[in-house]
């Protein structure tokens, strides 16, 4: 009996050795591609009214802007841009990029979710952190960590509220009005951008029906009052 030929257990080795890339290849990209969908799914659930506008607690509110920020980050590592990933959150994707004529109006409370968590993932990468493993494990159980590098290395970031809850009981129960901040010091004036920031969302909130015209009144009365302290 001949000897098996060696060029035909060569091909029939690369062939298998191809088979076996292209099924883990294959395997690879449907985890990669229900990944995504997890997230996306995710961040819908973050960006409902109820949980984007109606928080019961302050710590709930906090915890839940700090996983939305660990979802976007993910996100980007996986192919979908910070962007692409809050519009597909909102469930405007499709409408928004495949008409061009007639582009995708954002209603008001989208506009105030996509300003709200596309400057927190901004401020995000401006601490310096990055989307590794540790980040993001710990920014799941809705918790930043410690600062790695910068002049404030070695503490926490804060999550301050544009509009002080002071003007405004309950709203920092509303993640739009929650900021990622490095840390600062306690009880310090604002800054006159922070407070055209603040006054902005008051606006935006009307806008949005989240809250009532003279409640914005009252709240933009107040934070002229501060500005000029």
């Amino acid at each position: 009996m001949e000897s098996p030929n060696i060029r035909y257990i060569l091909t029939r080795t690369i062939f298998l050795i191809v088979v076996l890339f292209a099924i883990l290849s294959g395997i690879k990209y449907i985890k990669k591609k229900q990944r995504q969908s997890a997230i996306i799914a995710e961040l819908k659930s973050i960006s409902s009214d109820s949980s984007f506008f109606k928080q019961f607690y302050q710590e709930d509110a906090q915890k839940t802007l700090i996983r939305a920020i660990a979802l976007i980050a993910e996100a980007n590592q996986l192919g979908i841009p910070p962007e692409t990933a809050i519009d597909r959150g909102l469930g405007i994707e499709e409408v928004f990029f495949n008409s061009n004529t007639n582009p995708y109006e954002p209603t008001p409370r989208e506009k105030i979710i996509r300003s709200s968590l596309g400057s927190n993932y901004e401020n995000f990468l401006k601490l310096g952190y990055k989307a590794d493993f540790h980040t993001l494990e710990s920014m799941r159980d809705g918790s930043l960590p410690t600062l790695a590098g910068g002049p404030t290395a070695g503490k926490k970031p804060v999550i301050a509220n544009l509009i002080d809850p002071s003007i405004s009981p309950g709203i920092d129960k509303v993640i739009a009005n929650l900021e990622i901040r490095p840390p600062q010091i306690e009880n310090r004036v604002p800054s006159d951008i922070e407070i055209a920031a603040a006054k902005q969302l008051t606006r935006d909130l009307a806008d949005a029906k989240i809250i009532e015209e003279p409640v914005r009144d009252r709240i933009i009365e107040k934070l002229s009052e501060s500005a000029t302290k």
